[in-house]
C-alpha cells in the first residue's frame, strides 16, 4: 500500500497544490486544484481629452481558456464604433464625458473551470471644453438697460477642469484693473454703465483641454440722451464740374447740439459758392477741384465726446478705353474675355453688348462680372463685341472682334496617285477652316519652298509638279493647319514612265568589215515594250542579220549591211517610238608601214617611210612636235639627226603610254563587270558605264576606233584623249539643274540635282551638289580638301566625285547619289507606323549587313589616311538594293541641327564624338571608330537620336566624366553590342582599327541573333 502511495505522490507531483483528505479506510484520498487566474494587467484609472482615443488593459497570467468581458457600472458592456473590446483590451476611439463617465472593471473567466474573476475598478478623469454664447446677467432684458445702471455679462464657456476666462471689447483685452472680472463666475460687470462703454464684447477661455472662444457676442450700446446722435448722415458726392453739391448732416441731444462743417479740416463758414444751411446742409453751388476733398461734420452735446461723420466730394470723371483689338480662339473651347474697366469717379457700369444688345447673364454666351464667357465658343460666334463703360461723366467704349478659328475638315485629301512622266502632275490637300488655313507640303519630308520652280503651291493647297520625272516618285505629305488645329495627309506618288529609248541609239555608228557585230536597242515604259530593227526603206533585213531581245547581231559585216536602220518600241498601252541609226562599214586603220629612226648627215636627204591601209583609204599627214624647233642651218653638226631621232623616239613613247593606258583601263572594267557578277546581281544586259559590251569591246572603244579614222595619226588622236583625262572633274555648270534643296551645311547649300552626260551612257543623272557659300579661309580649305579626299578614292562602299565647278562661285563639289537618300531617313521610315508610309522592317541581316558596307568604306578611307570627322547615319547613303555608301551631306544648319552642338565657335556631332575629338580636337581613325560603334547604334535602333532622353549639356557632363554609354537597342544580338562597346573603349589603344571590325561582323552568322 505505501509503495502505491508513494507512486501516486510521484505522478501527481507536478500539480499543485496537492490536498489529502481523510478516509474512513486506511489509504488516503488525493484531490487536484487548477492554478487560480491571477491578473497581470488590470485597467487603471486615468486622464483622458474629450474626442480623444483612450485604451483601458487587462490580460492574465496564463491565457488558455480565458474569455474577458467587461462591464460598466457593473452592467455588461455593448461594443459601439466609438466603444469595442480589442482582444483583452477596451479601445476607446473618441472618449465621450457623458457617454464614458463612470467606473469599468474587467471580467476574466475559465471556459473550463468556470472560475471567474474581477479586476480593479478603473475610470476616467475626463478633461473638456465647451464653448458658449456672452449673454447679459443683470438687467434682464436689453431694454431695461440705462445709463448709469449695473450691467453684468456672463460668458457661457465650461469645462474640466474650470478653465479660466479672459475678456474683449472690439478685440481689446480687458483687465482685472480696469474692470470687474470675475473669473469663477466668469462675468464682467459695469457698475455704472454709459456710452463709453458701448461696443462688442467676446469671453475666451482655456484648461488642459484646450482653448476656445465665446461661440456668440453680445453687443452694448447704452444711449445718454445728452450725447448728440446722428439723424442724418452726410453721402459721398460725384458731380460734373460747376455742378451744385450739397451734404446734408443733422444730430439730435437734450439739449439740442451745436453742428459745425469742416473741409479739409478748415472751419467753413458762409462764401460766395458755399453756404450752410440752417438745418444743417451745406451747399456749393458751383462745384471746381479746390472744392473736392474730404468735408466733415462734427456735432457736439452737453455730455460725451463730440460725433464726426464725414463725406467726401469728387468731380466725374471716365478714363478712354483701349483701342479695337481682335482675338482667334478655336471652336468648341471654353473661352473668357475680360473688359478692363477704366478708372473713372463714380465707379463706371462696365458691361458687354453685340450689335447694339446686352449680353445676358445667363446662356452659352453671357457676362460674368467684367468677363464676356463663352461656354463653348462655336463658329456662329465670331464677330464684333462692343464693351461699355459708363457713369456720370459719361460713357466709353472698345470693340472686339472675334474669330472663331475652327479646326480644318477635308475636303480633297491626298491621294495616292499615279502620274505620267513629261505631264504636269497635281495632288490635292483640300481643308475647309475658318479662317482659311494654311497649307505646307513635303517632299520626303523636305519642305517644298514657293522659289523651287519645279512645283507650285495653289492657294486652295493643290500641288503641282510642273514636268513630272522619274524621281519624283516619291511620298509627299501635306499639312493644312489654322490655330483650331490641323490635318495631316500623305500620298505616294507612282510615276508612269513614258515611253523611251535607255539609252537612244546612236545616231551614226560604224561597223568594221567582216566582223561578228552587235547594235544594241532598249526601252522602258509603262510597260515592258517590244523592241525590233527594220531597214529604213521598208526592205527586209538580210539572212545574215538577226534580231535577239532588241539587239540588231551581224554575224558577219558585209558592205551590203551600210545603210538606214529603224529600232521601233511599241506596246499596246503608248504606242510606239522610232530611233533611226546610220551605219557605215569600214576596215579599221592599220600601219603597213611604220617610220622607223634614221640617222642622217647634215644637208643630207633624210627619208622617212610611213604607210597605211583601210576602208575608205586613210589620209596619211605628218606633225612635228612643237617643242621641237627647227633649228638654224649653222647650228652645230647633228642637231638635225637628234631633232629626227627625239621626235620619232617621244612619239613612239606616246603611243605606248596610250595603249598601255587603254589596255588598263579595259582591264578594269572587266575586273568591275566580273565583281558585280560575284555580288549577285542579274542585270538584264552586261554592260559598263551604260555601253554595251561585245567581244571584250564597248560600242564605246569602237566608235572611239572609228574616229581614228578621221585624224590621221593615233598621235594626235591620243593628245586629244589626254587633255580630256587632264580635266575630267570640270563640268559645265550650264548641265546642272536643280531639282531641290536638301539643306545646309557649314560649307552652304547642299543641292539634289540633275547632271547632264555627267555619267557615261546616261543622258541625266541624279546627283548631290555641294556648294561654297562661306568666306571663312578655313571651311574653304576643308571645302577643297574634301573633294580632294572623294578624288582620290575608289571603293564601291565611298560615293564618287563626278565633277567640279570652279570657274565661277560659288564653288560646287558633285557627288553620287542613292535613290533611297541618306541613311538616317530609311531607318526612321523602316519603323514609321504611318499606313501610308509602306515601311519595311529591316531584318538583322540587313542591318549587318548595312554596317559590313560601311566599315568596309571606312576601311578603304582610313588605309588611305583619311579621317572623315563626322560619320553618322544621315551622312551615309542607302540605295533600294539596300548598298550603302559612306558619304559626306552634314547637313548641320537645318535637316539635321538638332544633331550638332556650338561647342567653342563651332558645330561639332558631339553625340557622336569620343572624349579627345570634342575636349582636346583631336581627330583620328579611332574617333572614326567611335563615331562607327554610334552608327551601329543607330542602325539597330532604327535612327534614334542618342542619348534622346540627356540634354546636350548633359552628354558634355558624361563625356568628362567618361560614364557615357548608350543601351542595348531592342534586338540586338549580343556580338553586336560589344563590338560597339569596344569602339566605345576610353583609350585609343582598346578601340578596334576597321579592318579588325571588318573582319568581326563577316564572322557573324547572317541570321544572328546571340
Amino acid at each position: 500500500m505505501n509503495g502505491k502511495r508513494h507512486k501516486m505522490l510521484t505522478a501527481a507531483s507536478f500539480l499543485s497544490p496537492v490536498i489529502y483528505f481523510p478516509s474512513f479506510s486506511s489509504v488516503p484520498v488525493l484531490a487536484i486544484q487548477a492554478a487560480a487566474i491571477q491578473f497581470t494587467k488590470e485597467p487603471k484609472s486615468q486622464d483622458a481629452l474629450h474626442g480623444r482615443s483612450a485604451m483601458l488593459r487587462c490580460e492574465v497570467s496564463d491565457p488558455a481558456d480565458i474569455v474577458y468581458s467587461w462591464l460598466h457600472d457593473g452592467r455588461p458592456l455593448q461594443d459601439s464604433e466609438s466603444r469595442f473590446q480589442e482582444g483583452s483590451n477596451l479601445k476607446f476611439t473618441a472618449v465621450d464625458r457623458q457617454l464614458d463617465a463612470g467606473s469599468f472593471e474587467c471580467v476574466a473567466r475559465n471556459t473550463v473551470t468556470g472560475e471567474e474573476r474581477h479586476s480593479t475598478n478603473a475610470s476616467f478623469n475626463i478633461k473638456w471644453l465647451e464653448s458658449g454664447g456672452v449673454t447679459l446677467k443683470e438687467p434682464v432684458s436689453e431694454g431695461e438697460i440705462e445709463s448709469s445702471s449695473t450691467v453684468t455679462l456672463r460668458c457661457h464657456i465650461d469645462g474640466h477642469p474650470r478653465p479660466t476666462c479672459q475678456w474683449f471689447r472690439d478685440g481689446v483685452k480687458l483687465t482685472e484693473k480696469s474692470h470687474q472680472i470675475n473669473n469663477k463666475e466668469r462675468t464682467l460687470t459695469f457698475k455704472s454703465a454709459s456710452p463709453d462703454d458701448n461696443g462688442l464684447y467676446y469671453c475666451c477661455a482655456k484648461n488642459a483641454a484646450g482653448h476656445v472662444c465665446s461661440s456668440s457676442n453680445f453687443t452694448l450700446n447704452i444711449i445718454d440722451k445728452s450725447f448728440p446722435r446722428p439723424v442724418v448722415a452726410p453721402e459721398d458726392q460725384v458731380v460734373l464740374r460747376n455742378e451744385e453739391a450739397a451734404f446734408h448732416c443733422q444730430f439730435t441731444a437734450e439739449p439740442p447740439p451745436t453742428l459745425e462743417w469742416y473741409h479739409e479740416n478748415e472751419l467753413l463758414v458762409n462764401k460766395s459758392r458755399v453756404l450752410l444751411l440752417s438745418n444743417g446742409t451745406v451747399l456749393i453751388t458751383q462745384v471746381k477741384p479746390r472744392n473736392t476733398g474730404t468735408y466733415k461734420c462734427v456735432g457736439r452735446g452737453l455730455r460725451g465726446s463730440h460725433v464726426t461723420l464725414e463725406a467726401s466730394l469728387l468731380i466725374a470723371e471716365l478714363e478712354d478705353m483701349v483701342p479695337k483689338t481682335s482675338k482667334v480662339f478655336t471652336a468648341d473651347t471654353l473661352q473668357r474675355v475680360p473688359c478692363r474697366a477704366p478708372r473713372g469717379r463714380p465707379q463706371p457700369e462696365v458691361w458687354w453688348e453685340r450689335e447694339g444688345q446686352r449680353v445676358p447673364a445667363e446662356g452659352r454666351v453671357h457676362q460674368d462680372g467684367l468677363d464676356l464667357v463663352f461656354s463653348p465658343t462655336e463658329e456662329g460666334d465670331s464677330g464684333t463685341y462692343t464693351c461699355v463703360a459708363q457713369n456720370k461723366a459719361g460713357r466709353k467704349t472698345q470693340e472686339v472682334t472675334f474669330t472663331v478659328a475652327t479646326a480644318p475638315v477635308w475636303v480633297t485629301r491626298p491621294q495616292d496617285s499615279r502620274l505620267e512622266e513629261g505631264k504636269p502632275g497635281y495632288l490635292h490637300c483640300h481643308a475647309q477652316a475658318n479662317p482659311q488655313p494654311e497649307v505646307t507640303w513635303l517632299r520626303n519630308n523636305i519642305m517644298i519652298t514657293p522659289e523651287d520652280s519645279r512645283f507650285k503651291i495653289f492657294p486652295n493647297g493643290s500641288l503641282r509638279i510642273n514636268s513630272v520625272e522619274v524621281y519624283d516618285g516619291q511620298m509627299y505629305g501635306c499639312e493644312t493647319k489654322t490655330v483650331g488645329g490641323r490635318l495631316s495627309g500623305q500620298a505616294r506618288v507612282t510615276v508612269l514612265e513614258k515611253l523611251k529609248f535607255t539609252p537612244t541609239p546612236q545616231p551614226s555608228q560604224c561597223l568594221e568589215l567582216d566582223k561578228e557585230i552587235t547594235i544594241q536597242c532598249s526601252a522602258k515604259g509603262r510597260e515592258s515594250p517590244t523592241v525590233r530593227w527594220t531597214k529604213a526603206d521598208g526592205g527586209e533585213l538580210p539572212p545574215h542579220v538577226e534580231q535577239r531581245n532588241g539587239q540588231l547581231h551581224f554575224t558577219k559585216v558585209t558592205r551590203s549591211d551600210a545603210g538606214n536602220y529603224t529600232c521601233i518600241a511599241s506596246n499596246t498601252l503608248q504606242g510606239e517610238i522610232r530611233a533611226l541609226v546610220t551605219l557605215t562599214v569600214a576596215v579599221y586603220i592599220r600601219f603597213k608601214v611604220e617610220p622607223e629612226n634614221t640617222t642622217v648627215y647634215q644637208g643630207h636627204t633624210a627619208i622617212l617611210h610611213c604607210q597605211a591601209t583601210g576602208d575608205p583609204e586613210p589620209h596619211i599627214h605628218w606633225m612635228k612636235p612643237a617643242h621641237f624647233p627647227i633649228e638654224d642651218e649653222d647650228k652645230a653638226p647633228y642637231k638635225m639627226i637628234q631633232t629626227i631621232g627625239l621626235s620619232v623616239g617621244a612619239a613612239v613613247a606616246y603611243i605606248i603610254v596610250v595603249l598601255g593606258l587603254m589596255f588598263y583601263c579595259k582591264k578594269r572594267r572587266n575586273a568591275k563587270r566580273l565583281q558585280k557578277g560575284q555580288d549577285g546581281e542579274e542585270p538584264e544586259m552586261e554592260c559598263l558605264n551604260g555601253a554595251v559590251q561585245q567581244n571584250g569591246h564597248t560600242t564605246a572603244e569602237i566608235q572611239e576606233e572609228v574616229a581614228l579614222t578621221n585624224m590621221g595619226t593615233i598621235a594626235a588622236t591620243e593628245k586629244r584623249h589626254s587633255h580630256v583625262n587632264n580635266d575630267k572633274l570640270h563640268f559645265p555648270r550650264t548641265n546642272l539643274q536643280t531639282i531641290t534643296a536638301l539643306g545646309k551645311g557649314e560649307f552652304g547649300e547642299v543641292l539634289l540635282s540633275k547632271a547632264k552626260g555627267i555619267e557615261e551612257g546616261e543622258e541625266e543623272t541624279v546627283v548631290l551638289v555641294k556648294s561654297l557659300q562661306t568666306r571663312d579661309e578655313q571651311l574653304q580649305l576643308d571645302f577643297r580638301r574634301e573633294a580632294e579626299m572623294f578624288a582620290k578614292l575608289s571603293h564601291p562602299n565611298v560615293v564618287r566625285l563626278l565633277g567640279l565647278c570652279r570657274e565661277a562661285e560659288p564653288h560646287y563639289t558633285i557627288l553620287e547619289y542613292y535613290d533611297l537618300g541618306d541613311l538616317k531617313q530609311f531607318l526612321r521610315i523602316s519603323k514609321s507606323k504611318d499606313d501610308k508610309v509602306k515601311s519595311q522592317p529591316i531584318s538583322t541581316k540587313t542591318k549587318v549587313s548595312i554596317c559590313v558596307q560601311v566599315a568596309q568604306g571606312m576601311e578603304h578611307l582610313s588605309n588611305h589616311r583619311f579621317v572623315h570627322k563626322d560619320l553618322a547615319a544621315r551622312n551615309c547613303l542607302i540605295s533600294s538594293q539596300r548598298r550603302v555608301k559612306v558619304s559626306s551631306l552634314s547637313l548641320s544648319k537645318d535637316v539635321y541641327n538638332s544633331e550638332y552642338y556650338h561647342y567653342r565657335q563651332a558645330w561639332i556631332p558631339l553625340r557622336w564624338l569620343p572624349t579627345e575629338s570634342v575636349f582636346e580636337d583631336d581627330f583620328s581613325t579611332k574617333s572614326d571608330v567611335w563615331a562607327f560603334g554610334v552608327l551601329m547604334w543607330e542602325v539597330f535602333s532604327h535612327g534614334e537620336m542618342p542619348y534622346s532622353k540627356l540634354g546636350d549639356d548633359e552628354v558634355l557632363e558624361g563625356l568628362q566624366t567618361g560614364k557615357l554609354k548608350l543601351p542595348v537597342p531592342d534586338g540586338c544580338p549580343s556580338k553586336i553590342y560589344k563590338l560597339m562597346c569596344r569602339c566605345w573603349a576610353l583609350s585609343l589603344k582598346e578601340r578596334p582599327s576597321f579592318p579588325d571590325i571588318v573582319h568581326a561582323l563577316g564572322e557573324l552568322p547572317s541570321d544572328s541573333k546571340v
